[in-house]
């Protein structure tokens, strides 16, 4: 499912717009995953699997990346205004890289992903 839509992505988005369009078939080809691996493990393992909590660790999840990104995105794009050239760049993308993890860990954490747990320092 990956690959046919972001084949489809590469050949019917504009050039600016395609990365854009695959991040969003992995995504929704990701979700489909999750489905079929749920409905699978449901029908394995019968009431011994609560695959409500799967989707609802999964729509934390989701809602912890999604406002994580964004500010991931804005915080780059302000230190993009530090000029042109390889240093500015590399600024840009390592504050949007830590920005982004930061506040993706402070999320997380806020809604109370029992996963962050097992991270050193996250109890």
């Amino acid at each position: 499912m990956n690959i046919a839509l972001a084949t489809a992505c590469h050949a019917l988005l504009p050039a600016r717009w395609a990365v854009v369009g695959m991040a969003g078939a992995y995504t929704l080809s990701y979700v489909a995953g999750l489905a079929l691996t749920a409905r699978l493990l449901r029908r394995r393992l019968g009431s011994r699997i609560d695959d409500g909590g799967v989707w609802r660790t999964y729509g934390k999840l989701f809602c912890a990346a999604g406002p994580a990104a964004g500010l991931g995105w804005g915080t780059a794009r302000a230190c993009a205004d530090l000029g042109s050239g390889t240093w500015p760049a590399a600024i840009a993308l390592a504050a949007g890289v830590l920005t982004t993890a930061v506040g993706y860990l402070l999320l997380a954490r806020l809604l109370k992903i029992s996963e962050l747990r097992r991270l050193p320092g996250m109890r």
